[in-house]
């Protein structure tokens, strides 16, 4: 499987931002869910794309763009199979961003004509650009401080109660690390409880306020993200799969997959020319 992201960290060289350009089809259309400390503008040039955020998903056509703020849970994948997609996702420094607009902020998509119209020119030129030039590192940070400029003035909102995940990232790096250890046994939110040392009642409304969904849907969507990827390699089939992957059952696997990617996972192994048949 291509990774929608050649990386999911907050590690930048020089320049304070990284860049991802998109030319895919179908199920290579997909990012597992993941989180970072940096903000991502990521926005469709041409095709669809479905953005999960939290317990939302956001269709996006051509045009559309999206922000996902810092430590906000998010994964994305095609909307259908027959889907091609290009696009480009600035991935921008907190620390950048704290520096030059403050902390503690929230951004959103404020729905105008304008900014979408700015946001896509800037994408298109970024994604035009010679990565080789010589002038490239300072045409990328020209951009970059434009976006921020777009930012400040159409996007940025204070101490919004909705800030999904940024209230507390230790707890959410805490959880999440567990998670990835151990969603392929039988775990339940009364294990991690008293694995943390928390009541149930607590431990649950912790994890939804610090990861922005519950306990049964992140689980179920680590356990299909890392599903998907056993699929896309070929070497398995689905009863395997189910159980590799900690669901209890071939049923229940299907059932999450096709809520999550639109499509069983047979379908979805199909689609890859170099995977194995059911």
């Amino acid at each position: 499987m291509t990774d929608f992201y050649e990386s999911n960290n907050d590690i930048f060289s020089l320049l304070p931002v990284q860049i991802y350009r998109h030319n895919l089809d179908g199920n290579l259309i997909y990012s597992p869910l993941h989180w970072h400390r940096s903000i991502e503008l990521t926005v469709t040039l041409t095709g669809n794309i479905r953005f999960n955020t939290g317990s939302s998903h956001f269709d996006m056509e051509e045009s559309d763009w999206i922000l996902v703020n810092s430590c906000e849970l998010h994964s994305c994948s095609y909307v259908s199979l027959n889907d091609h997609f290009t696009g480009i996702s600035f991935i921008i420094s907190n620390p950048f961003i704290e520096k030059w607009l403050g902390k503690n902020l929230f951004f959103y998509n404020p729905g105008s004509n304008t900014v979408t119209k700015e946001i896509k020119k800037i994408a298109q030129e970024v994604y035009d650009l010679d990565t080789k030039a010589e002038d490239y590192p300072f045409l990328l940070m020209s951009y970059t401080y434009a976006i921020l400029g777009i930012l400040v003035k159409y996007c940025k909102s204070e101490g919004n109660p909705q800030k999904a995940g940024m209230n507390n990232s230790d707890v959410t790096v805490r959880f999440t690390e567990y998670i990835e250890d151990h969603y392929k046994e039988d775990i339940s939110y009364e294990t991690m409880a008293d694995h943390f040392k928390y009541s149930p009642t607590y431990f649950s409304r912790l994890f939804k306020e610090s990861l922005g969904v519950n306990f049964h849907s992140y689980l179920n969507f680590v356990r299909a993200s890392h599903a998907a990827q056993q699929l896309s390699l070929g070497k398995t089939n689905i009863t395997e799969c189910a159980m590799d992957n900690g669901f209890p059952n071939v049923k229940s696997f299907i059932t999450t997959f096709k809520k999550l990617y639109g499509c069983t996972p047979g379908a979805f192994m199909n689609s890859n020319p170099e995977s194995l048949k059911e």
